[in-house]
Order: C-alpha cells, then structure tokens, then sequence
C-alpha cells in the first residue's frame, strides 16, 4: 500500500485549520460596533411616577352623597400626570342593611371617574369619620362581610387603578382601632373573607405588624420564591397612620422584644423596624406622619422610613410635620441632594426611584447598571424595553426578562440584552431604555438627566461597521 507524502497530511491540515478559523472568526469578528455612551447623570428633580409619593384624600358617602369632588378625565399636560390618591368610602348609611342599588352606583361611579383620571387608588370602606365607630358600625359580623362581596364586585373591576385597600372596613376612621370587631378571631375572619373576595393583584393591609402576624398566626414573611404568589401572606402589607408619632408610633408598637418567642405580641420599635426592613420588600406600607417630635425630626425620620420602605404618606397631615420638614435643609455634602428641603428629600424618596449608573456594549451584549435609591420597590411589575433606532429610521425593539419588582433599595441591578449585530446594516444606531406599566400604560421616569423621546431615555450610541 501507498503511503501519502507528508506534505499532502500537511497541506490538508493546514486547509482543516483555516476553515475552523474562517468560521470561527466568521461568527466572533466581521463586525465592529463601537459604543458611546451618554454621561450618566442623577437628577435630583421630582419625578412623576405611579403608586408613590404624597397622596390627596377625598371621602364620599355613598347612598347620600352628590360626588360633587369628582375628578376631570381631561390628562392632556403631560407636566400633571395624575397620582396617587386615598379614597375614603363611608357606608354608615347602611350599618345594618346591604349596600343600596344607588348606592353601589355610587361605588361604580367614583372609581371610574377616578380611573378614567388616571390617578393610583388607595381604598378604604369605613362605617365612621368621628371617632364613634362602636355606634355606627353594623351590629352583626355578617353584615360586614355581606358588605364586603357587595363592594369586591365592583372593586374587581378597576384592578388597574386600585393599588391596595387599607383595613377591614371597621375602626375608628377605619383604622382597626376602637371597635366592636377588633378580636383576634374577627380580624382574621374579616381579613381572610376580603382576601378571598377581592383580586388577588390588589395589594391589602393592616394597621400594625402585629395584626398581620395574629391574621396569619404566623411570623410568616413572603420570600423571592413566595413574594406576589396571590396568597394573602404575599399581599398584606401595612398602613401606619401613627408613623413616627411617638416612641412606640403611638401604639404600632409594643414592648415585647422579638426574642421573647411570641409573635402574637407587639415588639419593642427596633424590633418592629427590623421586621419591616425584610417585609416590605414584598408589599406595601404607608400612612402619615403625626405629632412634631424628636422621632421626626429629619434625620431620624429618614433613618426609619428607609428601612420601613415607606411608599406612600398623606400629604395633609400631620402638618405639623410636614412644615418642620419643609423647613429643614437636607445637609449632606457628598449628596446631590445637599441643599434641598427635607421635604423634597422625603418626597423624591417614597418609594422606588431608579438612577441609571452605566452603560456599555462588550460584544453584542448591551448592559445596563441600575440602582434603587428610594425607600421601596415598585411592587408592580414593569415591562422593560430597550429600542434601537438607526440613521436610516429602522426602529428594533428587544424586551428585557428581568422582574422589576426585585430590585431592591440600596442595591445595584444588571440588566443586559444581546443585540444580533451580525443582522443588522451597517450605519449609526441610538439606543433607547423604556420601563412601562402594563397596568396604566404608563411610562417610568428615571432619575437621569438623559434626553428623551418616544423610544425612552437615550443610552448612548454605536456606530456598526461589517469588515467583510
């Protein structure tokens, strides 16, 4: 048999090893895009985003009442984009009897005005605005709970707009205070049958750390494998309208420590701020803010409502506060925000509000370097688009995976998204960031100075260049 000369085994490895690294480099390095990115500046403007910040308050009495304080449906200045609001329902007209057809109307009525409106919606049924709710509440469980499937008929219908409930329906003002239905066994029942009855997107809450804990029986917390499951354990969040009122938020608190084995007791503050700074990551917690003193001041008022991740507060009361906020100067020299009041601090810090760090392109892959540096997450998930747009008017869009309502505050985010460079023409492409709604259909403002267009927040630019 014929051996073959070593120079023909040669050449045809040679020819093996050019073509692997023809298609090698085929695949990695016949184009070139080249990034700029745009200069990633914090802003410290006010921004307008939903389910956050200071609310306004309106209350009506269906059955009786003109809805004389309705609002417009007319959104037309984007510079006025409709927020959040607390809607007080007073059903004391019907104490003992179900809910009138007039007065379900009602109902249907201010919800879809407020819809319509474009405003976020905190909801509380209450049977008293006096402090007398012992006498204005029904006089039998049942007829609050008859009350509540007639309400969760029409609350069902506006899952869009109506972000949580506060309560139970009773307590003075509805504050699960100073009522006849205040027992371990009625607040658990009366939670649970609101529970069952209303959407499982809507977000429900509790005056204080204890009720939720006696309501579940259980120091229960959701967890990134539990959170927004629909269980009542993943949507019960908190209401506190004693924030920072006293030692102990004029009753929020106790004075038993954690330590003590008994989650069926209300714990000292440090305790019940711990159990919060973990809680609600996961669900919501607001209220007001009441009684000017030391456990307000700024400082400390920042302190404890970063680590209650307080969203939301009225912004009515306690003005005694408010004003001491307003006419204190937030003074941190390493901070953007040095200078500004203590109420504009407070107010660009309830809840999420995300700064855009860096950018880059390694590759295809564009990466983007979020952070959080408000007091909460956005406990709705965002749909998140990165678009570009190139010289020649092409518009690409490519959504992002990753699950907004996990990123928490004080801590960074890397989305990234691989972009088919090797598809696309040659030329210059301006990348663009969107984060949106889905429930309001409603863009999410950043906190850059990046300029803006209908495609998002412009990222920065590359130029693609195909060598062969």
């Amino acid at each position: 048999m014929k051996k073959r000369p070593l120079s023909r085994i040669l050449f045809f490895l040679l020819l093996l090893l050019f073509l692997v690294l023809f298609a090698f480099l085929g695949i990695r390095t016949f184009y070139h895009a080249a990034y700029t990115p745009e200069t990633c500046t914090e802003t410290v403007e006010e921004l307008s985003n939903p389910y956050i910040g200071f609310y306004h308050m309106y209350g009506y009495v269906p059955g009786s009442d003109t809805l004389s304080n309705l609002p417009s449906d007319d959104n037309s200045d984007p510079e006025e984009a409709p927020g959040l609001v607390m809607l007080e329902l007073n059903l004391r007209q019907f104490s003992n009897e179900d809910l009138s057809d007039l007065a379900l109307s009602q109902i249907d009525t201010i919800l879809s005005a407020w819809q319509k409106h474009g405003a976020q919606v905190i909801l509380r049924f209450l049977y008293d605005w006096d402090g007398e709710a012992t006498a204005t509440e029904p006089q039998n469980l049942e007829q609050i709970l008859r009350h509540m499937d007639q309400a969760a008929d029409i609350v069902n219908r506006y899952t869009d707009c109506v972000f949580l409930m506060q309560g139970i329906f009773v307590g003075n003002c509805g504050e699960m205070n100073n009522s006849n239905y205040m027992s371990d066994e009625n607040c658990t029942v009366l939670m649970q049958h609101l529970s069952s009855v209303i959407n499982p997107s809507i977000f429900l809450s509790v005056r204080t750390p204890v009720q939720r804990r006696k309501i579940l029986d259980s120091m229960e917390l959701p967890s990134a494998e539990t959170a927004f499951d629909g269980s009542l354990s993943s949507r019960l969040g908190l209401f506190n309208d004693g924030m920072l009122g006293t030692a102990n938020d004029t009753g929020t608190y106790g004075e038993t420590s954690a330590s003590a084995d008994t989650y069926r007791s209300a714990w000292v503050r440090e305790d019940e701020l711990a159990f919060q700074n973990t809680l609600c990551n996961f669900v919501p917690n607001g209220g007001e803010v009441i009684l000017d003193n030391p456990f307000n001041d700024l400082d400390r008022a920042i302190s404890d409502l970063t680590q209650m991740h307080v969203s939301y507060l009225n912004s009515e009361h306690d003005l005694a506060v408010l004003n001491k906020w307003k006419n204190t100067v937030y003074d941190d020299e390493a901070s953007i925000f040095h200078g500004i009041s203590g109420y504009d601090y407070i107010g660009r810090h309830l809840g999420y509000r995300y700064v855009i760090r860096g950018t880059s392109l390694d590759r295809s892959s564009l990466t983007i370097q979020l952070e959080n540096v408000g007091f909460s997450v956005n406990y709705r998930r965002m749909d998140l688009l990165l678009t570009l747009v190139s010289d020649t008017g092409e518009v690409l869009s490519y959504p992002l995976s990753d699950d907004s309502r996990f990123w928490t505050p004080g801590n960074s985010t890397e989305l990234s998204v691989s972009l088919p460079l090797r598809e696309l023409e040659k030329g210059t492409y301006t990348v663009y960031f969107q984060m949106t709604d889905p429930s309001l259909q409603r863009e999410i403002m950043i906190a850059n100075t990046f300029s803006h267009s209908e495609y998002g927040f412009q990222l920065g630019t590359f130029e693609l260049e195909k060598l062969m």
